[in-house]
């Protein structure tokens, strides 16, 4: 009996393979794989609604990862309509194949987040990327971050996901440089500064010039940082700007070191977990009070949880096979 052949690949799973093409490490094929996907998604109506699926299933996924409630996600899932659900049913099984074969350790380890596929410029936990932008600005990298670029006649917008970027902006007088977070939008003519967004909370460290802080959700005028100075921002408010030591921050940055003063450390703690695979879980509130000046070496994370829990003897930092790390007060440690 003459073997069938198979039938050709589904668009579910053709999404799926674009999807495992704009993950790849060479910056230039991920390029060149998001004009794909995108003409792709264009030629038919039922291209761009399996990617729409196997988009919001990773959107699920990513919310699991992120919460660590899983019966949030699942009621989320419930709420969809019959046929919605037989769809994703669907587009899961496939993706969940293709990340198995492609890459095992996203759900679980979090190398990588599923929801930063489709960023412009992305970086792992050890790593430090140095980008050159259309209009010869440069931004570094550093830690478990995504960002998208918009550069045109009229903008130069940097849009950070999550993490942290150091920028370096090229003069143009024409068009306002912008980089916008969930909660904030910052701009500058000519600059440089980093911002970080982690949990909700945008920071803004000014190491040359100024620049402009407009909050998304606030009412009320943009704030002016100046060099020398740090903000910090939410969806709840804005605090007032504070003296930053911009000389030894940005020299930090150079040396893959984190320089703090007076920081709390929690904060301290986010910005070490984006540097270490397997992060690092904690209770924030329980380490508020906790308040940080030091130099710790960010390539070099655990090290980095040793001198914090050498300073501070309340502390209690523990680590499973060498990747998952918790840290908390001693006393709560012993309880577990």
């Amino acid at each position: 009996m003459p073997q069938t052949r198979r039938d050709a690949a589904t668009p579910a799973e053709q999404a799926a393979a674009w999807l495992v093409r704009l993950s790849g490490d060479d910056p230039a094929e991920r390029a060149r794989s998001r004009q794909g996907f995108a003409a792709w998604k264009s030629a038919d109506p039922r291209h761009a609604q399996a990617a729409v699926r196997i988009e919001a299933f990773i959107g699920q996924v990513q919310a699991v990862r992120e919460t660590g409630h899983p019966a949030a996600a699942r009621a989320a899932l419930g709420a969809a309509s019959a046929g919605r659900r037989a769809g994703l049913r669907r587009a899961a099984g496939v993706v969940a194949l293709v990340f198995a074969v492609a890459a095992p350790g996203w759900m679980v380890l979090g190398a990588v987040s599923p929801s930063d596929l489709l960023a412009d410029v992305r970086s792992g936990e050890a790593d430090w990327i140095e980008r050159t932008l259309p209009d010869g600005s440069r931004i570094t990298l550093s830690g478990a971050t995504a960002v998208d670029l918009r550069f045109d006649a009229a903008h130069r917008t940097v849009t950070l996901r999550h993490g942290d970027i150091r920028v370096e902006v090229a003069r143009d007088a024409t068009r306002p440089f912008a980089v916008v977070t969930p909660v904030a939008r910052i701009v500058a003519l000519g600059t440089r500064f980093s911002v970080s967004h982690d949990r909700g909370t945008t920071g803004v460290e000014m190491f040359e010039s100024k620049v402009s802080v407009q909050p998304l959700a606030a009412t009320g005028g943009a704030v002016v940082v100046r060099a020398g100075e740090r903000l910090d921002l939410g969806r709840h408010g804005i605090g007032e700007p504070q003296h930053l030591d911009a000389a030894r921050v940005e020299d930090g940055w150079r040396r893959r070191q984190l320089v703090l003063d007076d920081r709390p450390l929690p904060e301290v703690l986010a910005q070490l977990a984006r540097h270490r695979p397997g992060g690092i879980r904690y209770d924030a509130d329980r380490l508020r009070d906790l308040r940080v000046s030091a130099v710790l070496p960010l390539d070099k994370p655990d090290e980095a949880l040793a001198l914090l829990q050498s300073g501070f003897p309340e502390l209690k930092v523990r680590t499973l096979a060498g990747r998952w790390a918790w840290v908390g007060l001693a006393d709560q440690a012993a309880k577990k």
